[in-house]
């Protein structure tokens, strides 16, 4: 039987949190340590502008954390119309906008375990705000960098395909499994997450926790995923004596495993793009006609 977790929420919805999870990105993220890793961040700027040709478009950023990554992108392109970033951390969002450039931007609290709500598609309309524009009906790049390994992810990519119209385009990565074996390939990269800024920052999310949790220890793993037995998913549990946890849970998928997900969630593949040593790829895609 699958052990109880804590709603991935939790260890980001405190500024405190998010100051330690920004400390672990800042030491540990192999995408701050490699180039290479963030030029695959650019790459899908010269398909985006041939989409969007000189038309205006608004950007949907969700989980952003401070969008560094969707940065580097969007240097690349002409700046939106408008500009959404949603976390589930709304600090974290307000310092996205900030760091982004628009014509307007808005900065949202969100939770993606949920249908994306219908205000995000009107807070999307420049007509609102810039009368200059008079067309309600912008196409939308939605982003998605950096959440995937973290929820459940076939039915995310489900609910953000029901949200996306034909014009949209949907770009979003994930943190792969090298090679095509998707536990030994986990293996090669936990040491990214077992090390002491991640431990910190676990242990202060579940010494905020409510109700409390028993006093533990912080183990970390690699299990089958509950959903998906052939998913590779790296654990951080905590263990005591009565009961065990998961505080904190990664897929590590292969990229052949992204794409079973793409076709299964109606989705249409536009391109890839995937880091040299494997361990990160960026998917362009589109909603299925």
């Amino acid at each position: 039987m699958p052990h109880p977790e804590l709603p991935a929420a939790c260890l980001y919805s405190r500024p405190s949190l998010g100051r330690l999870w920004k400390k672990v990105h800042l030491a540990c993220s192999p995408f701050l340590q490699r180039p290479a890793l963030q030029r695959i961040y650019r790459l899908p700027s010269p398909r985006l502008r041939k989409h969007f040709g000189r038309r205006p478009y608004s950007v949907l950023a969700l989980g952003c954390a401070d969008g560094i990554k969707e940065s580097l992108l969007l240097q690349k392109l002409p700046s939106p119309a408008v500009l959404l970033t949603a976390d589930t951390n709304p600090s974290l969002a307000r310092q996205a906008a900030i760091r982004l450039a628009a014509r307007k931007k808005i900065w949202r609290k969100i939770d993606l375990t949920h249908e994306l709500p219908a205000s995000l598609s009107r807070a999307l309309q420049p007509a609102l705000f810039i009368p200059t524009l008079k067309t309600h009906k912008l196409p939308i790049l939605i982003t998605l960098f950096g959440v995937l390994p973290n929820l459940t992810p076939l039915p995310l990519l489900k609910r953000i395909a029901r949200f996306l119209r034909p014009e949209d385009l949907f770009l979003f990565s994930a943190n792969l499994a090298p090679g095509t074996k998707g536990h030994s390939g986990a293996l090669r990269v936990l040491p990214q997450y077992d090390n002491p800024p991640t431990r910190e920052w676990l242990e202060a999310a579940v010494a905020q926790f409510r109700p409390r949790l028993p006093k533990g220890r912080l183990e970390f793993g690699i299990f089958s995923d509950p959903q998906q037995k052939s998913l590779a998913r790296i654990e951080a549990r905590w263990i005591s004596q009565r009961k065990t946890f998961t505080v904190f849970s990664s897929r590590r998928p292969t990229s052949s495993q992204v794409e079973a997900w793409i076709r299964t969630a109606r989705l249409r593949k536009v391109a890839r793009y995937l880091d040299p040593l494997g361990e990160e790829g960026v998917w362009l895609v589109a909603r299925k006609a």
